[in-house]
């Protein structure tokens, strides 16, 4: 499943101030037969698509067939209950552009690692002419800042293969995507480069992103004389850019992406509540639930769906 980040400006029915605006997305809903507990895990963004993080039981209203449920169904949220894995893989241009600004770039990506959640795997490669495997995924902080440390920082390759090196990664098939109330994993790209896919002119920006499927991706860019902006802004998910303007805030790009990740994976839901419901006869129920004082007035405002109540009793 990918995240997009959509200005509030991109939707008509945005509302003038993005204030107390949520977007709600179901990923699986169920029901336990024995306990007739009904469970459904959902995300909640605001305007701009960056996670929701904190919300508690009294923030949510939740409907079944119409009807709020009330103290009686004992409502609680509990993530901790689903196992949840974070993928990060971190993709760095270390070609003779950067030549002596690679302890700077070293700096930046052990910033990053020492704010990783505990639950975050993360994975790095480094290119030129060639796609490099330095660390394999690891929770270590030790040993993801040894492999960064590791990286070279003279005698650097004169080409940049970016489109190849996305390519070869096959982005798409590197992790999976799960939500549902047994398992979380969540992956996202993180791509470093100052400069433009200059080494083989067959790889092209449609292949790179073909390979990358649906998976979020964040670019963080140095500016440079040879960086071209556009087709960076089309490989990362809307909103993923971040632009350095010299190497001094680098630093500070990697922690925003490392805080998007962050919020994405707070924002995420496990809520459950027991149903009234005593009849074991199979039907199918309507289940909503909504934010309270929500002022997105779009289709996402709410989440309507349902769930079989057959053996509840």
């Amino acid at each position: 499943m990918s995240l997009f980040s959509i200005g509030c400006s991109d939707d008509k029915d945005f509302p003038t101030s993005c204030s107390n605006y949520y977007r709600m997305e179901a990923f699986d809903v169920g029901g336990d037969t024995n306990t007739r507990k009904v469970q459904i895990q959902y995300q909640v963004r605001d305007c701009d698509n960056k996670g929701i993080g904190g919300l508690s039981v009294n923030d949510f209203e939740v409907l079944e067939n119409g009807f709020s449920m009330d103290s009686e169904a004992d409502i609680r949220i509990d993530p901790g209950q689903i196992p949840y894995t974070v993928k990060t893989v971190l993709l760095l241009d270390i070609t003779r552009s950067v030549e002596g600004l690679v302890g700077q770039i070293k700096t930046a990506c052990n910033s990053l690692i020492n704010q990783k959640l505990p639950n975050q795997e993360i994975a790095i490669y480094a290119f030129d002419k060639q796609l490099k495997l330095i660390q394999d995924f690891s929770t270590s902080k030790t040993v993801l800042t040894q492999a960064i440390n590791s990286l070279p920082e003279n005698g650097l390759e004169n080409s940049t293969n970016l489109y190849g090196a996305i390519i070869d990664l096959n982005v798409s098939e590197m992790w999976s995507d799960v939500f549902s109330v047994q398992e979380i994993s969540d992956g996202s790209l993180i791509i470093f480069t100052d400069g433009r896919h200059n080494a083989n002119q067959t790889q092209t920006l449609s292949q790179a992103k073909n390979s990358i499927g649906n998976k979020r991706v964040f670019v963080a860019a140095l500016q440079s004389s040879d960086l071209v902006e556009e087709p960076l802004k089309e490989l990362s998910s809307n909103g993923g850019y971040f632009l350095a303007e010299n190497i001094e805030v680098l630093e500070k790009a990697f922690l925003d992406i490392q805080a998007e990740i962050e919020s994405l994976s707070g924002s995420i839901y496990y809520l459950f509540y027991t149903s009234p419901i005593t009849d074991p006869t199979p039907f199918e129920n309507e289940l909503i639930l909504r934010v309270n004082g929500n002022s997105n007035r779009s289709e996402d405002r709410l989440i309507k769906t349902s769930f079989n109540s057959q053996g509840f009793q």
